[in-house]
């Protein structure tokens, strides 16, 4: 880019957090909220949804003991999503959802040249497409918007529809679009974003990252019919024909230049090369995760995004493996303490355990069919030897094995849940009423939907005693508690309070998201002290509730507790 290049792709402590992913059933329920096409030269067009304002933390407040003990990394890159490999210098571009972001890499050293942000007109960006002459367009899915950077850092927004996905050219310089998860349907852009785009087909379902061939077929995978599709789009209306099948969840299809299509599996992880005449077929890649999409690089190495643990890897033409990006936490959430001390984070497309302060195990998101699979979890709660996540995206609560996250109950009726854990011998689960966090918020019985607590708007945090259960309420900055007798109002006036966790002693510790700070709240007399400060997201793009990522917090079996930082992509451990 030829301008606003980040030195040393430094990261802003409180950059906007996009959480995002696929097949989002909570989002269906949403209006489709049409944006008008904007352009510019480096203000973002405006959120949708702004949260509550909040106060910054105090100046010259009292500093505190830091974490005994800081576990996992972040990943170098935030779940990298689509890939382009090419552009003016040959670089790798990729669109980063949880990052919120663009970013331009080095493919031998995997440096990050360029992270491209709202300044830019980028938010939310899933996947990427750069043109000769360093143009990037991107698709961004949560609002339906196609944009386009011109190398002189001026930039258009263009509103197609909810669930805008996949994005490619053609030999020609026609653009093409097609909506996946949140809708159906491909479209002809014009490529200055000028002109309406162009429905081409509106019943096409799940297609995703494609790209055109040798023979000027358009190509792509439809992502939960397991199979990939030839596309004439010259003719009226387009034909679409299969040319391969038998895929768990292709993601991506692109080309190396000896016309040989490349396929991306995502929930195999795998990368298959398939030659078109025999039908012959290779995998040249195999992860134990996923994989969101593939690029091929001009010397026909294939770049492939493991975007659940932040990893870009490379296969060059004679095999031979490397990985080009440290992996990581990529958007850390809710966490919960195990009975050996290992640490469970949700990590929105995956899990990841914690132990001795070492990765030790990961369970994935592979977006199989309900119940046959874990889905992606936002919170973890433990329950002896299984696992309570939730996940808001799908609308999930799902109950798992903890040894192996085998699905043992899978929940989809519930009204948007943010948060579950054990309470009176069942389940307690926060719900936010509307996917779009403007309520009405509640708590109920996972087993009977008895409600425990109403009158919320956007409950959050969860802890109980056994007896009484403690809610926080992220919109209104409330802590409520309710037991054998009515609703409490425990605490009033905390700055977006998030995970919470009760005390031996009986005090309750909140994560204010709003001043980068855990505040422990004596609750025989309401005193409240400052224990941490922690650096934790108070923004989002557009499209998804307004804290993104829940902040986790759990008691350490020392006495003292854990809390995730969504900013950093770690967890501490800090002493009481």
């Amino acid at each position: 880019m030829s301008n606003a290049r980040n030195a040393a792709g430094a990261r802003s402590p409180h950059r906007r957090r996009l959480l995002a992913g696929a097949a989002l059933a909570t989002l269906l329920t949403m209006g489709s909220g049409v944006f008008a096409p904007s352009a510019g030269t480096g203000e973002p067009p405006g959120p949708n949804g702004e949260p509550a304002p909040v106060g910054a933390p105090a100046a010259g407040r009292p500093a505190l003991p830091g974490p005994a003990e800081t576990w996992g990394r972040a990943a170098d890159v935030e779940g990298p999503n689509g890939l382009y490999v090419g552009g003016p210098d040959g670089h790798i571009y990729h669109g980063s959802d949880a990052g919120n972001e663009l970013d331009e890499l080095d493919p031998h050293t995997g440096e990050v040249l360029d992270r491209i942000g709202a300044e830019r007109g980028v938010r939310g960006p899933d996947d990427v497409y750069v043109a000769y002459d360093g143009t990037i367009y991107w698709t961004e899915i949560f609002q339906g918007n196609v944009g386009m950077l011109k190398p002189d850092g001026t930039w258009r927004i263009q509103h197609v529809a909810l669930g805008t996905n996949p994005i490619t050219m053609n030999a020609e310089g026609r653009l093409f679009t097609a909506l996946d998860f949140l809708g159906n349907g491909l479209y002809e852009l014009d490529p200055d974003l000028i002109e309406p785009p162009k429905l081409l087909l509106a019943d096409i379902d799940t297609l995703n990252g494609f790209g055109f061939g040798p023979d000027g077929y358009l190509y792509g995978p439809l992502f939960f019919d397991h199979r990939v599709v030839r596309i004439d789009v010259d003719a009226t209306p387009p034909t679409v024909e299969t040319v391969a099948d038998g895929f768990r969840v292709p993601s991506g299809v692109e080309f190396d230049s000896r016309g040989r299509m490349i396929v991306t599996d995502f929930a195999e992880g795998q990368v298959i090369r398939i030659d078109l005449g025999s039908g012959a077929r290779e995998t040249i890649f195999d992860t134990e995760g996923m994989l969101d999409n593939s690029a091929v690089g001009p010397d026909d190495t294939v770049y492939t995004a493991a975007f659940g643990d932040g990893v870009i890897w490379a296969i060059d033409p004679s095999g031979d493996v490397r990985q080009v990006t440290e992996g990581g936490l990529i958007s850390a959430g809710g966490i919960a303490v195990d009975g050996d001390g290992s640490v469970l984070v949700a990590d929105w497309f995956a899990m990841k355990r914690y132990t001795d302060g070492e990765l030790s195990q990961t369970f994935y998101d592979r977006f199989d069919p309900p119940g046959e699979g874990m889905s992606g979890p936002n919170t973890v709660a433990v329950d002896g030897d299984r696992l309570i996540i939730t996940g808001y995206f799908s609308n999930v609560l799902q109950i798992l094995d903890g040894r192996n996250a085998d699905v043992i109950t899978d929940v989809r009726d519930l009204a948007t849940p943010t948060n579950a854990i054990v309470h009176g011998g069942g389940i307690a689960v926060a719900q936010a009423g509307a996917a779009t966090g403007a309520g009405p918020g509640s708590v109920v019985r996972l087993e009977d939907r008895g409600v425990l607590m109403d009158g919320l708007t956007l409950p959050t945090g969860l802890a109980s005693d056994g007896t009484t259960l403690y809610v926080a309420d992220w919109a209104t900055g409330d802590v409520w508690s309710t037991g054998d007798g009515a609703k409490v109002r425990v605490a009033a006036g905390l700055n977006h309070p998030e995970g919470i966790a009760l005390t031996g002693d009986g005090r309750l510790l909140v994560a204010e998201e709003g001043i980068d700070q855990v505040t422990a709240i004596d609750l025989a007399n309401g005193d409240r002290r400052a224990v941490a400060h922690v650096a934790l997201g108070d923004e989002y793009a557009p499209g998804l509730l307004p804290y993104g990522m829940l902040t986790g917090i759990a008691l350490a079996p020392d006495g003292g507790f854990w809390v995730a930082s969504d900013v950093d992509n770690v967890v501490h451990r800090f002493d009481l």
